[in-house]
């Protein structure tokens, strides 16, 4: 059984079907919603990593994209290159790149004053520098969990779609799962239920941190600068602002990553004001002048910090019938198909072959 089918859920589900293995998903809302971490259209892929673990976990990641693209027959990787520019003073842009160096990964180093004659929309200064690494992008999330969905399907899983979890408890036999529909017993289970983790793990407590984050549409004034194949994600090392691309011809998203505040899953408010919209309007257009209008609109999603942003993967420390996946922190998304594997491995076998010993599941208790 696999419980909650966000990102990281759907995908255990698909390793686990694909496997051979009777498997039914389980999702306390119906497919489509917004009250996740997991919807939307696009989620940033990158290499670009400070941290040699997350790099060599994005490039096994990569592949396994490409695989799922071949056997669904459907692009879900944009690899339109991803533009970071900093302050010549910031440390973190400085790390990011000796990694990249370390790593092997193709980059481009520029100065502030080249970066518009590759990408013309963009006004940088002499106090600035950039790289663009072509190996990012995004991935399309929606249609990610379509797929993956479907494909779980097709190697005989089973969903159950708007079917909340109560409880889940031990059995001499297996494990008893509770829900506000009756009672399932199963032998193993992969828990993968995002900001309502905590709630699931029994004895266990991370106290882990769920966030309100903001993303914003905003118009665009002429759709052929901002297409993927000739605009770049883009981030902001001295902001850890960020944008995408345009997916519908019309807007660009933007965002400020972890600038949201600690609330109640179940209670989130869902309005955006104008204020928020005015803020990331603003940043666009001072590196960007005249690129969108200010005209935006705005969505909600939740993050589900660890107090070190690394995740949380592991068998329950008192009953490794039941393995867990959360705490993924802002960043998860674009591992989800490795992570996937990972749990899948878990549950069958106790052990992986990836290295994640630092994501253990009770390194905060």
């Amino acid at each position: 059984m696999v419980v909650g089918l966000g990102a990281m859920g759907s995908s255990a589900l698909y390793h686990l079907a694909r496997r051979g293995v009777d498997v039914v998903g389980i999702e306390q809302f119906e497919p489509g919603h917004v009250r996740g971490s997991s919807h939307g259209h696009s989620r940033v892929f990158r290499t670009t990593y400070d941290d040699p673990l997350y790099v060599e976990l994005a490039r096994e990641s990569l592949g396994m994209w490409r695989e799922l693209e071949i056997e669904a027959d459907v692009d879900l990787l944009e690899l339109c290159g991803l533009l970071i520019f900093a302050s010549l003073e910031n440390d973190r842009f400085t790390r990011t790149l000796k990694m990249l160096a370390d790593a092997g990964l193709p980059h481009d180093l520029l100065t502030g004053p080249d970066v518009p004659q590759r990408f013309p929309t963009f006004r940088l200064t002499e106090s600035q520098h950039a790289f663009f690494a072509r190996e990012n992008g995004f991935v399309r999330a929606d249609q990610v969990l379509e797929t993956l969905r479907n494909r779980a399907e097709a190697h005989g899983a089973v969903r159950r779609d708007g079917c909340r979890v109560e409880s889940i408890e031990p059995l001499d036999s297996g494990l008893r799962v509770k829900t506000d529909q009756g009672t399932i017993d199963t032998a193993r289970a992969v828990i993968t239920a995002g900001a309502w983790l905590d709630r699931l793990a029994g004895d266990l407590n991370w106290n882990l941190e769920v966030t309100r984050e903001e993303k914003i549409y905003l118009p665009v004034n002429d759709p052929a600068h901002v297409t993927p194949d000739v605009f770049p994600c883009f981030c902001e090392y001295d902001t850890t602002n960020y944008g995408f691309p345009s997916l519908d011809g019309r807007t660009i998203k933007v965002a400020a990553d972890h600038s949201g505040q600690r609330v109640d899953p179940d209670s989130v408010d869902r309005d955006v004001s104008a204020q928020s919209v005015g803020q990331l309007y603003d940043w666009v257009e001072r590196w960007q002048p005249g690129l969108v209008g200010t005209a935006g609109r705005g969505e909600v999603c939740l993050y589900t910090n660890t107090p070190d942003h690394d995740f949380l993967i592991g068998s329950h420390p008192s009953d490794d019938r039941l393995v867990l996946g959360g705490g993924f922190s802002g960043h998860g998304f674009k591992f989800s198909i490795l992570v996937g594997d990972i749990l899948a491995d878990l549950v069958l076998d106790g052990h992986t072959r990836r290295q994640i010993a630092r994501f253990a599941v009770d390194r905060f208790l």
